[in-house]
């Protein structure tokens, strides 16, 4: 089934090989670009099947922040019945001013982050932090594709490195 998935995600050219900025500053050759395959339902599907198998069942969350994470833990909360947790990147100036969206987790639950990309792991060491406060254990962080090393509070899984894309 991965090598299904590869070869879905190529056919939709997620991977550029020119130089970017990528979020840490750093200049880089190549940018994987998973959420142009989030515009397509079957491929958005079969990704958030792949990266169920991954994530501990002991989880009753999945969470996510930004348009990399967003959709693919929207697939992944409808197609295996777990609470939705959106993290926002700051705290809005209108409303509620609430930081966490949806469903907010409790003390007894157990939360999975999920993203498209992980090159240094700032993303999701903002959405551990931002849902320290409300007790819950997150129990592990999955992405994507794995550019980089992070150095996480939380396990991390992926599905791919950009490897697997060339």
């Amino acid at each position: 089934m991965k090598n299904d998935l590869i070869a879905l995600l190529k056919e939709q050219d997620i991977v550029r090989t020119s130089a970017v900025t990528l979020r840490n500053g750093k200049t880089a050759t190549f940018y994987v670009d998973v959420k142009k395959a989030y515009g397509n339902p079957r491929l958005l599907n079969a990704i958030a099947k792949e990266m169920w198998k991954l994530i501990d069942k002991s989880v009753t969350c999945i969470a996510a922040s930004g348009y990399g994470g967003i959709p693919l833990a929207s697939a992944l909360s409808a197609q295996y019945n777990v609470a939705l947790t959106l993290v926002r990147d700051a705290v809005k100036d209108h409303g509620t001013k609430a930081v966490i969206d949806g469903y907010v987790p409790h003390s007894n639950d157990c939360i999975a982050i999920v993203d498209d990309v992980c090159t240094t792991g700032g993303s999701l060491r903002d959405t551990i932090q931002a849902l320290e406060h409300t007790g819950a254990k997150v129990v592990g962080c999955c992405v994507v594709v794995k550019r980089g090393e992070a150095q996480l509070s939380a396990p991390l899984t992926h599905l791919l490195t950009p490897q697997d894309l060339f």
